[in-house]
């Protein structure tokens, strides 16, 4: 979705518009007034964008070269934190160089959108750096403490889970208190923490609220299932899921949406024992963290930071207090990845086998720099990714389309239908426009009018995104198989439909050029409707004011000259369609070779 998020984002490369740039959310969507929006509020990693784009445009490296520094900066500063809480220098390297090979963080670097979680942990690691000496009794907090807080509101403003880590400060304040002493100042301290993280939470949350208006259910299925149980036991299993891809990352995929993981609708399900030893194990991490703690022991206290990181960062997309747009998504899982880590690392230096638990991580490690190699060269490209992830998560809808789409791109019709059809087939609700669209445009491109204008009738009741398609191209291409299958007046209606929505409604042409494809569609029609008598002959008007009005959007193109031609002549108007001809052949001598004899239709895919 990079396209969708970057190139149509008007934030991104239109003047800067500070009311829209605070209305819109991370799609570039109106919170407030659009029909849809995901209430991902993320304005200062939107302003990276901007930024990225006034340096160098859309073209080259540099959104990616971004993100790959962003990464290694976040990784600099984990060892440094790890550091700070006490490890030696060469476990806090080690803890970087863990943080930087892990495989699961391919997605949040390589892929555009996953920036909000770099900007995001890059500010709290910052903001907890800079706390440190409060924490430790160094400094009062006069400035600190305010200059870590305005860190905090700006991780949220990357990514709402920033928010929540004000309680990252407050707890380690309390853990400060319960090691050391409880004095005056870390009461105000916590205090004031408590209440500028409660205000930030509470003002973020009345600004645009946590409910996702019209969710897709292909994206988040339980959260639209109507019995709670199979909520309850489905959303356990994304946590044993979620649970495996930090610790054992082998399968990846971009995308987990329907039906890549079918909801548990029994108790018995076998794969709930996954999200048991999730919970299972991160009791035990936390009971030896706590086991840990120790005024004076070096590095106690690292541990248990580390859990409270992997708690903040993992509760908001667990769907426990809201749901989220999607089922599993690797790139949220940067931040819970870090706290992981430094916990893992933390309890291994407090182990009395320190170094035979350090040469286990370093294996990790290579382990992690080898799928890391595997995975990274499959992200190079768009096709690159979607072959690859098309290829092994073949229960995905959503996946399986986009290597439809790969297939179509490259003409391969039959292999696209086929893909089309396989995504169709793991939803039997036809929920989802797109997949039905694509494999209707196919079988019309192949004569099929029939089954097209069945599929295409589907795709027009269907759910699709804004992001990815307009509603007008699925009525227009829906209207054009109803002409062929000899229903005029239905086809007639349906380009008005398309037309109504978006009157200069336009497409692109094999060599990219925008048409007005809709009413030079419709005034063939219309006009062919009312020439061979199964329109009334009013229509034949209609169709020579649509041709008059695509030749006044675009005066150059020579193939509505030729239909208006063809239609005049076909309608007995021989003096109109001279004059017209004569114009033509003036404006361009070689598109009016020969007389056209017939109305020429337009279709392109998408």
């Amino acid at each position: 979705m990079d396209d969708a998020m970057i190139k149509k984002n008007p934030n991104v490369y239109e003047e800067l518009n500070w009311l829209r740039l605070f209305r819109t959310d991370y799609w570039g969507l109106d919170m407030f007034q659009g029909e849809w929006t995901h209430k991902s509020f993320r304005p200062l990693t939107v302003l990276s964008f901007r930024w990225n784009h006034a340096l160098a445009g859309f073209e080259g490296s540099g959104f990616h070269v971004v993100n790959v520094l962003l990464n290694w900066v976040c990784s600099v500063l984990m060892g440094v934190l790890g550091f700070a809480l006490g490890l030696p220098a060469d476990f806090a390297l080690l803890l970087g160089a863990l943080f930087l090979a892990h495989p699961v963080h391919t997605e949040s670097v390589l892929y555009i959108v996953g920036r909000a979680d770099l900007l995001c942990l890059l500010l709290i690691l910052v903001a907890a750096l800079l706390y440190t000496p409060c924490v430790k009794e160094l400094q009062p907090g006069f400035l600190l403490l305010p200059l870590s807080a305005v860190l905090m509101v700006a991780a949220g403003l990357c990514k709402e889970t920033g928010f929540c880590f004000f309680g990252l400060l407050a707890g380690w304040e309390i853990l400060g208190g319960l090691l050391t002493s409880w004095r005056r100042g870390r009461v105000l301290r916590i205090l004031a923490m408590l209440l500028l993280g409660s205000l930030a939470c509470g003002l973020r949350v009345w600004y645009t609220g946590t409910a996702i208006e019209n969710m897709d259910p292909h994206s988040n299925p339980i959260a639209v299932h109507v019995d709670r149980g199979v909520r309850l036991r489905s959303y356990a299993l994304l946590h044993g899921i979620y649970m495996k891809l930090l610790v054992f990352p082998n399968f990846l995929s971009y995308d987990y949406s329907f039906d890549a993981i079918p909801l548990v609708l029994d108790a018995s399900d076998c794969r709930l024992l996954l999200p048991l030893v999730a919970y299972q194990g991160f009791f035990m991490l936390l009971a030896l963290s706590l086991s840990v703690l120790h005024p004076h022991k070096q590095a106690s206290e690292a541990p248990i930071v580390g859990m409270a990181i992997l708690l903040l960062s993992f509760v908001p997309m667990s769907n426990i207090l809201f749901p989220v747009g999607t089922m599993i998504g690797e790139r949220l899982l940067y931040i819970p990845s870090a706290g992981l880590l430094l916990t893992v690392v933390s309890l291994v230096f407090s182990w009395k086998r320190r170094n035979s638990g350090a040469a286990l991580l370093c294996i990790a490690g290579a382990l992690g720099i080898w799928r890391c190699a595997v995975r990274v060269p499959e992200w190079k490209d768009s096709e690159s990714i979607t072959t690859a992830d098309g290829l092994t998560q073949l229960n995905s809808a959503r996946v399986q389309f986009n290597l439809a789409n790969v297939y179509l791109q490259a003409k391969q019709y039959d292999l696209a239908l086929d893909t089309y059809q396989r995504s169709i087939n793991i939803d039997p609700t036809d929920h989802d426009a797109l997949p039905l669209y694509h494999a209707g445009q196919i079988l019309f491109f192949k004569g099929q009018h029939q089954e097209a204008a069945r599929y295409l009738e589907k795709a027009v009741n269907g759910f699709f995104s804004p992001l990815t398609i307009q509603e007008e191209e699925i009525w227009h291409d829906y209207a054009l198989s109803l002409w062929f299958v000899q229903k005029p007046q239905a086809s007639i209606a349906h380009f008005q439909k398309a037309l109504s929505i978006n009157p200069t409604f336009t497409k692109a042409s094999q060599l990219g050029n925008p048409t007005n494809i809709a009413m030079n569609n419709m005034a063939c029609a219309a006009g062919l409707g009312a020439i061979t008598g199964i329109l009334p002959r009013e229509y034949y008007q209609h169709a020579i004011n649509a041709l008059d009005q695509a030749v006044r959007l675009d005066p150059a193109n020579v193939l509505y000259w030729r239909n208006a031609v063809a239609l005049m002549s076909g309608g007995g108007d021989e003096s109109r369609a001279a004059a017209t001809w004569q114009q033509l052949v003036a404006m361009d001598p070689q598109g009016a070779a020969n007389p056209p004899k017939d109305c020429s239709w337009e279709f392109y895919f998408r």
